[in-house]
């Protein structure tokens, strides 16, 4: 009988300590995500701007009529559109899905 509890209190402590590794994991795991949703919307709001400036660089359009010059305001307009529709597909859904949980 002692022998089994024995056993019980060794189990029971070393799923609690397994607990507290996997807590932890999920603190630092839920740090990398925070600082990647910073990172990539920072990116994002460099991007807009870096487009916003050579807009207005570029006001009469000939830089985008030139073939070489022309087709980096393509890529960076592009880039610029995929990086928004990834922010709001999956950055910002998330941050609503954990708004939804935070009011029920």
């Amino acid at each position: 009988m002692i022998v089994l509890v024995v056993i019980l209190i060794v189990l029971v402590a070393l799923l609690g300590y397994l607990l507290y590794i996997n807590y932890k994991r999920a603190e630092i795991a839920t740090k990398y995500c925070e600082a990647y949703v910073q990172f990539i919307s920072t990116l994002y709001y460099r991007f807009t701007q870096t487009r916003d400036r050579m807009k207005e660089i570029d006001r009469i359009g000939s830089f985008k009529a030139d073939d070489e010059v022309g087709v980096i305001f393509t890529d960076i307009d592009e880039s610029i559109d995929n990086l928004y529709e990834f922010i709001t597909k999956y950055v910002n859904a998330n941050q609503t899905e954990e708004s939804k949980k935070t009011k029920d």
